[in-house]
């Protein structure tokens, strides 16, 4: 204790500094001895931040429990049609549906729980981003999981099950906590697309799930499913809870590269967030929609119950004809159609980089407004045969992933107006104008479909496409949102992690010290990249720096004859060449570094550098006193002088000729080193003697 007191009264008494040093030091290190020697545990989101496979884990939790909450929600989706109708023959139906006619009925049901999802959505965002991701997402897991128990038990009546579904609903709306999450994590702009797709994928997969557990289990119950959805969301909230990792507030959850990668294109763009959100653009995004969901609504489910369950099953049964569509095809058909989303996430990050994010928006919901015309047109207009039953399917199933477009689009464009502590917040409005809109728009249009007639409502629906359409199209202008401006090539550019004043002076046709420009062409063929194609300044541009240029080619020649000697002499030496690199790895990274490799090589940029150096030497020529409009052939000549083949068979390097080619490149290295020793040797002696002899004979 007395070594510690003393301690404190130096640090505390302001002794000397040296006596300060060495008591803080003394004192850590006994401090380390003690943490080496104790048990100690490394807070989760740290490896959360660091190590790969911990953050895939996490990812792969979070989209799990997103799909089973979808599924829980779809679960008895195509049965509702069987449970409406008290005539089915099936004992499990409702024996009424007072007071509502069979249409309104079917739409009914699934709205109570999205009207309950919906409203959660609404605060359910904002409430993570104050208690935290992982505390939310397993209360409405475990919730969940009992709600399909409860379920099953009020299954007995109509309004009993309407109000559990209701009840219950509020638990089933994670979706935004999982977007939010992934915009915790992910500071990457393409990637982060790429997770938010994901996992909007793997809702749409629950969806479609659900609904295939239900027909599956047709023959068992209609509400047995619920069994099935109860354990999956056990299932989920226990890998959750192993898995899952809050992300912490303080630190930008911005994964390290463990190998120190360059990135491409918009690979290299993190997300820059704002203060404060532009309220007008957000609920432009958020009107918009909820139109698009009230407009989808005409199409699907619309567009197949009631338009194809009366054209191509219940006008038949009316008569007691066969029917051309069976009700087993047609649940298969509305389950299935929904997993088109899949290839709709695959191809959006194309149309992004087209379009635009508000471009693909407007474009979705265009085709939207025509794939249901056409639907309309072939159910309502053409004759109810297998032909035409053949066409409405097709198109449905062939302009369903184009329709999707503009959901998938309302994430990304909320995301990118989102400040830090509100992405939670507008993603729950996102989530709950989706599920407003599909919960009330269908059993509204029923109740249309029932007051009117099925067409009028499909109508109504387009009308609403054409809506968002015009309300979605001045966010093509927002400079977030509409086409991006095309980035140069990665020759063209400075990479993420690169010394910019470095990349740039190379950019921009200076000269940078060779020992510099050898470093940033072996990083980026390091990982595959082409290395920097300058810019070939005019000669009338840099006429007044050739003294400069000229200086500057010695350091250039003996640096380039110099790295030829150490790999000629690595190469001679066979034990050591194999202990530091291999000829395929020595061509490999020869032919990246002056080309790019397959899969970034950019023949047109290559021919635009050549043209521009070859315009260059025309004008340096005739600006310093040869005649090359009427001397191409000796200019030929003297060309090939200077610049002797260094490979025979082409522009590439091979294992074969890459020592030939080391061996001719230091060649011409070594007599452009030497002219120049020689010509700045006699120069310097001109200048010396000229200082003394007014006429030297030099």
């Amino acid at each position: 204790m007395a070594d510690d007191e003393e301690a404190v009264e130096l640090v505390g008494g302001g002794g000397e500094a040296a006596a300060d040093k060495d008591t803080m030091s003394s004192t850590l290190y006994d401090r380390f001895d003690e943490w080496r020697s104790h048990r100690y545990i490394l807070p989760r989101h740290y490896k959360l931040q660091t190590e790969e496979d911990i953050r895939k884990y996490s990812l792969w939790s979070v989209n799990f429990m997103i799909t089973c909450s979808a599924i829980n929600t779809k679960m008895l989706n195509p049965n509702f049609a069987i449970m409406c109708n008290p005539y089915s023959g099936n004992p499990e139906s409702f024996p009424d549906t007072e007071p509502f006619g069979f249409n309104s009925a079917t739409y009914f049901l699934p709205m109570c729980t999205l009207v309950g999802v919906a409203i959660a959505s609404i605060f359910i965002g904002t409430l993570s981003d104050r208690l935290g991701r992982k505390i939310l997402m397993l209360v409405l897991g475990w919730v969940s999981a009992v709600g399909s128990i409860v379920k099953y038990f009020t299954r007995h009546t109509f309004w009993s099950f309407c109000i559990s579904n209701f009840i219950f609903g509020f638990f089933l709306g994670n979706l935004p906590i999982g977007m939010a999450y992934i915009g915790d994590i992910e500071q990457n702009k393409k990637r982060k697309e790429h997770l938010l797709g994901m996992l909007v994928g793997c809702f749409v997969l629950g969806n479609s799930g659900g609904g295939i557990i239900a027909v599956l289990m047709a023959d068992v119950g209609l509400f047995t499913p619920l069994w099935i959805g109860a354990g999956l969301m056990f299932i989920a909230n226990i890998l959750s809870h192993r898995y899952m990792i809050e992300p912490t507030k303080d630190i930008a959850e911005t994964p390290v590269d463990i190998e120190d990668k360059f990135t491409l294109n918009e690979d290299d763009e993190d997300v820059i967030r704002p203060d404060l959100i532009d309220q007008k653009t957000l609920w432009n995004i958020v009107g918009g929609a909820l139109l698009d969901n009230i407009g989808s609504t005409g199409l699907f489910p619309l567009c197949l119950s009631p338009l194809a369950l009366e054209t191509y099953y219940s006008q038949f049964v009316a008569v007691n004809e066969p029917p051309i569509m069976s009700i087993l095809a047609y649940q298969w058909l509305s389950v299935c159609v929904a997993l088109l989303v899949i290839p709709s996430t695959q191809m959006t990050p194309w149309f992004f980089e087209k379009l635009g994010v508000a471009g693909v928006c407007v474009f979705g919901n265009s085709c939207t407004a025509i794939v249901t015309s056409l639907l309309l047109m072939i159910g309502a207009a053409f004759p109810a045969t297998n032909l035409s039953f053949g066409f409405f399917v097709f198109v449905m199933y062939a302009g369903f992933p184009f329709t999707v477009f503009s959901q998938l689009t309302t994430g990304p464009m909320l995301d990118a107006i989102a400040p830090e502590d509100k992405i939670g917040f507008v993603q729950g409005l996102n989530n709950a104008s989706m599920n407003f809109g599909m919960a009330l728009a269908p059993w509204l249009f029923g109740l249309l479909a029932d007051a009117t007639n099925t067409n009028v409502a499909i109508i109504t629906g387009i009308c609403f496409s054409i809506g968002a359409a015009l309300a979605n199209a001045p966010l093509m202008r927002h400079p977030l949102m509409g086409k991006q401006t095309p980035k140069p090539p990665p020759q063209k550019r400075i990479l993420k992690g690169e010394d910019e004043e470095i990349v740039q002076k190379m950019l921009s046709g200076n000269y940078v010290d060779p020992e510099l420009t050898l470093e940033i062409a072996k990083t980026r063929a390091k990982n595959g990249l082409p290395t920097v194609v300058p810019r070939v300044r005019p000669y009338a541009e840099e006429k007044g720096d050739l003294g400069k240029l000229a200086k500057e080619a010695s350091a250039t020649f003996e640096f380039r004859r110099e790295l030829a000697d150490r790999i000629l002499a690595a190469l001679a030496n066979r034990e050591r060449a194999e202990n530091e690199f291999s000829k395929e790895e020595l061509v490999q990274f020869l032919n990246t570094v002056s080309r790019g490799n397959s899969s970034n090589q950019n023949d047109e940029l290559i021919h635009q550098a050549t043209s521009d150096l070859g315009v260059w030497m025309g004008e340096y020529l005739e600006d310093n006193g040869y005649s090359p409009h009427t001397a191409s052939v000796l200019m030929k000549q003297m060309f090939m002088t200077a610049f002797p083949r260094l490979v025979d068979d082409g522009p590439q390097v091979t294992e074969d000729n890459v020592e030939e080619y080391l061996i001719r490149q230091r060649r011409v290295m070594n007599s452009y080193a030497e002219h120049k020793k020689k010509t700045t040797l006699l120069g310097t002696f001109a200048r010396s003697a000229g200082g003394y002899h007014g006429h030297g004979w030099w």
